[in-house]
């Protein structure tokens, strides 16, 4: 297989908050925190919103370039994947609400995928507005206490906010180096991950895994990083790379076993302010192991703890991390 360093840059934002009312989030605070984002940006990051299906609009508009961006010939859709996802408070019990009284502190994160990082300032802007607007059953409302930017593979920290002001933009992201020294450090034939957010994997034109299957897990995780690249970073590797990637390597995730499997399926429904509508943010949480030939995958695996796999990503779905021994 042909050698194409992955392009994708991935800025994970942390916003330390404090309650000013109380603040309760549902089972699936991830839903309600994107919600709330997409309010915050409406009121001041859409240059204009009557033309939002102008190609040229969206190419420069904050609001659509995060939420509205769409491509006709785009291989999955017209609806790419949205260059960001939440990370939500967790609870302790996946599936329980979270309350947070006034005065409490709690934290969610922001990834920013590619290019559109340039955005950040929007973003900040968004978080403070959220805080304004509320968030969750009752709009509860917050206010910013911290802002960082993070790198989980180097465990580098950036302070982003002081004294109500931006101080200094994102600068330590997880890139392709990263990564690749992360690799160096994990076994090559034992793998732990652990799914802290609901995590929907489909196959078979729909069907849905009630397990974390490795050869399902593998062809969903390379579609989106090759959906991510390709929509965000300006080198994209070739259609044909990607394509040979995902044949090969959903090829060698037949023999990579589930020895284990400590998950279970939580059922989870999300409102739209917007639309009204209810729709299923369930997955699979819990932990799995699986044995084999792990280290054609490692790279891929680690860029999933950034990028999210499955369905309503961008709400914070498919969070996972790798459990490391010891």
């Amino acid at each position: 297989m042909e050698e194409w360093p992955y392009q994708l840059v991935v800025h994970h934002l942390q916003f330390t908050l404090q309650a000013e009312t109380s603040v309760h989030l549902g089972p699936q605070a991830g839903a309600q925190l994107r919600g709330a984002f997409w309010a915050a940006l409406q009121q001041f990051a859409c240059i204009d919103p009557t033309v939002r299906n102008d190609p040229h609009h969206q190419r420069h508009c904050p609001m659509c370039r995060l939420f509205a961006l769409e491509v006709m010939d785009g291989q999955r859709g017209i609806n790419p994947a949205r260059p960001f996802a939440i990370r939500p408070p967790l609870p302790l019990i996946m599936g329980d609400d979270q309350v947070f009284m006034v005065g409490e502190q709690f934290s969610f994160g922001i990834d920013l995928y590619g290019d559109v990082a340039d955005l950040f300032g929007y973003v900040m802007q968004a978080v403070y507005r959220m805080g304004n607007i509320g968030v969750g059953y009752g709009r509860g409302r917050f206010t910013i206490q911290q802002a960082q930017a993070i790198n989980p593979l180097t465990r580098t920290t950036q302070e982003l906010f002081e004294r109500g002001h931006i101080i200094q933009t994102p600068g330590v992201p997880v890139t392709q180096t990263s990564v690749q020294q992360a690799v160096k450090l994990l076994p090559t034939h034992t793998l732990v991950l652990r799914f802290l957010t609901p995590t929907e994997i489909t196959h078979n034109k729909g069907q849905v895994a009630t397990r974390p299957e490795f050869n399902r897990l593998i062809p969903r995780l390379i579609e989106r990083c090759q959906a991510l690249e390709t929509y965000y970073t300006e080198t994209p590797a070739p259609t044909e790379v990607w394509r040979e990637r995902h044949l090969e390597l959903s090829q060698l995730s037949q023999a990579i076993s589930l020895e284990k499997s400590h998950t279970h399926w939580v059922r989870i429904e999300s409102g739209s302010r917007r639309t009204t509508e209810r729709t299923s943010v369930s997955g699979f949480v819990g932990q799995a192991e699986f044995r084999g030939d792990i280290q054609p995958f490692l790279e891929w695996i680690i860029w999933g703890q950034s990028l999210h796999i499955g369905k309503n990503a961008v709400k914070g779905n498919g969070w996972y991390e790798i459990v490391k021994e010891g």
